[in-house]
């Protein structure tokens, strides 16, 4: 219901942003049902709270330094009182709408002393400039754990901007810690938060997991915390990255959000943002035009050696080949990575260089990142063309002014970072009518058929913005997944949940993320419950029904384990539970048992095509069983068609647990087996061991370290008092 409320709400917004008086008298004259009414009044709410919000004191920011003040616009005020009412908010508003002058906004109306700002580290300047300039008498701290404030005790407000680099250093966990043990924080942005989102289920960052410990911890002590996600792509590539992010702001679990990218997983993705945030994506007066894609012919050069290559990729450029026309200024964005030598030859070259036509053209540099963008972005500078690698996508304002042509020599592999790219000119504030962007496409006739990266790279790109623009703005993309009867049974569904009043809980976990960055910290894990390989000895050691127990009481183990052990498989060549993810991708309809699941890995990535039940000491999400595996696991006689064993053979009495697996199994139902290699004493010993137990072997190999056996359920009734030679057991 309140997703209904927060869309119906979103589409005044939306209308109030570009039209704000109009949008309000409309409001104000509709006369309707319940819903309706309940839509208008709470939407009136909101808008009168911001356009009677009180601006601060000691306001003053200036678009120039020889402007006047300029008040906030609409959004940034509805985004300062909805962080004031909310606390925890998000601004999914496009690029150039103003979305870091509403965070500093937000700060002083929500009064907070010390504001922690994470961002990239391309617009620290940007954001501590933003700040002096909209309140000139705050203190501004940049890229330290360890700032100095002339006075921490007044009521000055403070700032700390932070690059999220300072979050993946071999210390910063230690200097995070010690932070915020002598600092009390109010109000943390995050600035571009896909910066530290998480892309894929197993794998979260040190950058995201700190991140997200700054959070948590921060709100210990600081109940009233204020969070402000903010970015104007919150999915990028998968679903996974927009629930990540919620979980971000919010510090709790949401489960019940599926990162399969289905249409039905993008919705309900939507929902969960619209509730969260606002967006606000601004028109545009200037013309957009993206039509220019002039094919390039590349067979020829194929076969080149590099000083030729380096020739004919100036050619392809559009420096001798295809010069393009525009209003003076032609930027040029360049990824990068291979391909990087048609720079090399430029970044030598001090001063401008004068190119065919009469272009003068500037390769931006690291170390005198500022000095070559102020000659390029002086209107009456000797700059015509601006070559830059793709940084420049981020953190750098003012192209929009001079500039009305993008020439992108290689495509970002996604559609967001194009967005980004394109958003550097197409933007409030350009003095253009048009803005062109160009995209040479190359291609080569290989074996007489047509070969094409770089249309490739754009069909990727189009996918990707599918899957944004679903999850980001509802928009329902082509190849819709539910069929008209199935969405109209949903629809139905729905509506019938809504008219009975029938309401579904879901009890939000509090996300833990322990922070173990002190000394002392790190010795008490380590002195509790030892290094991977010693977790490891005694989990194998001890019977299954005492490592439950243990476990079931304090699961702080369990977690630590399974931390060392998302480490630790980074680097291996070959990883079982994601080898028999890909077996069962090319199958359909199967009944699964994952036995040992960990974080339920496997029943996350293959639930659309199969039903799994996973079982582990800890139940790491609603989805998993704990229960000891050499006891009765939940499951009826014969009612799986696999059962896996993925390094879960962890307890003496190992040979209980495939006794289970063997009664869950029908009658030639698969067992599939992963060991490491050294923990059999005699293989041939304990395949005729696993015969014994009512299995017939079909194949047994090496992959890797590590021994796969695969087995199946025979008419053999299994031997009760047998237990298999493995890892120093059975004879």
């Amino acid at each position: 219901m309140k997703f209904l409320l927060d869309s119906a709400k979103a589409k005044l917004w939306r209308h109030a942003f570009n039209e704000p008086e109009e949008a309000r008298r409309q409001a104000a004259g509709f006369q309707g049902d319940m819903y309706s009414s309940l839509v208008r009044d709470s939407f009136l709410g909101e808008l009168d709270a911001a356009n009677n919000l009180r601006i601060p004191e000691g306001y003053a920011f200036r678009p120039t330094p020889d402007s006047d003040i300029k008040l906030p616009h609409l959004m940034q005020k509805h985004v300062a009182v909805s962080v004031l009412t909310a606390r925890r908010f998000g601004n999914w508003s496009g690029m150039g709408a103003g979305k870091t002058l509403s965070a500093v906004l937000a700060t002083r109306v929500v009064d907070a002393g010390l504001t922690i700002i994470c961002c990239p580290n391309a617009v620290v300047g940007n954001w501590e400039a933003e700040i002096r300039n909209a309140f000139p008498k705050c203190e501004v701290a940049c890229k330290t754990w360890t700032p100095e404030w002339s006075d921490p005790l007044t009521s000055t407000p403070r700032y700390l901007v932070m690059n999220f680099e300072q979050f993946q250093q071999p210390d910063s966990e230690e200097q995070l810690v010690a932070f915020l043990e002598r600092s009390v924080v109010d109000f943390v942005v995050i600035d571009e938060i896909h910066f530290a989102k998480q892309r894929d289920t197993a794998n979260m960052s040190k950058r995201k997991r700190l991140v997200q410990g700054l959070v948590l911890e921060a709100a210990k002590k600081s109940p009233e915390l204020c969070v402000l996600g903010m970015s104007g792509t919150p999915v990028i590539n998968t679903l996974q990255e927009g629930k990540s992010l919620i979980e971000m702001i919010k510090g709790h679990r949401y489960d019940e959000i599926d990162t399969r990218p289905t249409v039905q997983n993008c919705m309900h993705l939507y929902q969960r943002l619209v509730t969260l945030g606002t967006r606000w994506k601004p028109n545009y007066t200037m013309q957009l035009d993206e039509s220019a894609r002039p094919e390039i012919d590349c067979g020829p050069y194929l076969d080149d050696p590099p000083g030729r290559r380096q020739h004919h990729a100036r050619a392809r450029a559009g420096a001798h080949r295809h010069p393009f026309a525009g209003d003076r200024r032609e930027p040029r964005a360049r990824r990068e990575g291979p391909g990087l030598h048609l720079l090399r030859g430029w970044h030598r070259r001090p001063a401008p260089r004068r190119h065919r036509g009469g272009r003068s053209a500037l390769t931006v540099r690291r170390r005198r990142k500022r000095r070559d963008l102020a000659a390029f972005l002086d209107p009456d500078g000797a700059v015509d063309v601006l070559i830059a690698s793709s940084r420049i996508a981020t953190g750098v304002d003012g192209l929009q002014y001079v500039c009305n042509r993008l020439i992108i020599n290689v495509l970002p592999w996604t559609n967001a970072e194009y967005e980004q790219l394109r958003g550097r000119l197409w933007r409030q504030g350009s003095r253009f009518e048009k803005v062109t962007v160009v995209i040479p496409v190359t291609y080569a006739l290989v074996n007489g058929e047509r070969w094409s990266y770089c249309e490739s790279k754009l069909q990727r790109l189009e996918y990707k913005k599918s899957i944004a623009d679903a999850a980001v703005d509802g928009v329902v993309p082509e190849g819709n997944l539910r069929t008209p009867a199935q969405a109209q049974q949903d629809i139905m569904g729905w509506l019938a949940r809504l008219e009975s009043g029938v309401m579904q809980s879901i009890v939000r976990t509090v996300i833990e993320v322990p922070l173990s960055g002190e000394p002392a910290e790190v010795q008490r894990r380590l002195a509790t419950y030892g290094d991977f390989s010693k977790v490891n000895n005694r989990w194998y050691a001890a019977s299954g029904s005492t490592t439950h127990a243990r476990l079931a009481a304090n699961p702080e183990e369990w977690a630590h384990y399974h931390t060392l052990y998302r480490e630790l498989r980074e680097s291996w060549q070959v990883v079982p539970f994601e080898e028999e993810i890909r077996w069962l991708s090319q199958r359909e309809g199967l009944v699964v048992g994952d036995f040992g699941c960990g974080e339920a890995l496997l029943a996350k990535a293959v639930a659309e095509r199969h039903k799994v039940h996973s079982f582990d000491h800890v139940a790491v999400n609603d989805t998993v069983t704990a229960c000891d595996l050499g006891s009765r696991v939940p499951l009826e006689d014969g009612e799986l068609d696999v059962a896996i064993f993925c390094l879960a053979l962890m307890g003496s009495n190992f040979t209980d647990y495939l006794r289970e697996a063997h009664r869950c199994l029908h009658l030639d139902g698969k067992l599939h087996l992963w060991e490491p290699a050294n923990y059999f004493p005699d293989l041939d010993a304990f395949c005729a061991g696993l015969g014994r137990l009512g299995f017939e072997v079909v194949s047994r190999r090496m992959e890797g370290p590590f021994v796969r056996i695969r087995a199946e359920k025979n008419t053999v009734t299994a031997a009760p008092a047998l237990t298999l030679p493995f890892r120093g057991y059975g004879a």
